[in-house]
């Protein structure tokens, strides 16, 4: 049987993805899950518009952006709010960091993949979610070929500009520079 997903008509009302399918993994690899476009959430994947970068080293100006910032595994801010839901995102092996003890991210390792999906939400406009993104790209770029970075929504247009950015449109990884679309041949 083949099963197609189209994408196309995807909503996201501002908290969660229209879901059109959940699996049990049984005897497939996790990064058969991910690269056939299945997110692991909990002990469920399902199938939805996500999005992955190629990892290849970043520039010396995202460097030196880096640098700037104060970069930790811990942090003593009971301000920042995690989401209510962690207890999904704890379900595998993961890595937590903080950039200037204001925003928090959680990178989660599934066999030889790996997502960042998770962040708190903050008002301070200096740019954390695409420097976190960096940050993960220059970190991991020499143990991984990929970074899946979740769903890729209108309201996460923003990921489209980052280096080495695809979707998934249902069907197979499309390169974009936005919301155009370059088939990966």
């Amino acid at each position: 049987m083949k099963l197609i997903f189209n994408h196309n008509n995807s909503v996201f009302d501002g908290e969660n993805p229209l879901i059109y399918l959940e699996s049990l993994r049984e005897n497939e690899t996790s990064q058969f899950m991910f690269e056939n476009g299945w997110v692991p959430y909990g002990d469920r994947w399902y199938q939805t518009k996500s999005a992955r970068l190629k990892l290849k080293p970043i520039s010396i100006k995202r460097k030196k952006q880096l640098s700037k910032l104060k970069i930790t595994t811990q942090t003593n801010n009971l301000e920042i709010k995690i989401l209510n839901d962690l207890e999904a995102y704890s379900f595998s092996k993961y890595f937590d960091f903080f950039m200037d003890d204001l925003f928090w991210g959680r990178v989660n390792f599934y066999d030889n993949q790996i997502l960042y999906s998770v962040s708190n939400a903050i008002t301070h406009k200096n740019s954390y979610g695409t420097l976190s993104m960096y940050y993960l790209i220059d970190l991991f770029k020499d143990d991984y070929e990929y970074l899946y970075i979740a769903d890729y929504f209108k309201d996460f247009e923003y990921k489209s500009k980052l280096p080495g950015f695809e979707y998934w449109d249902g069907n197979e990884w499309v390169f974009s520079g936005g919301w155009g679309n370059q088939r990966r041949t």
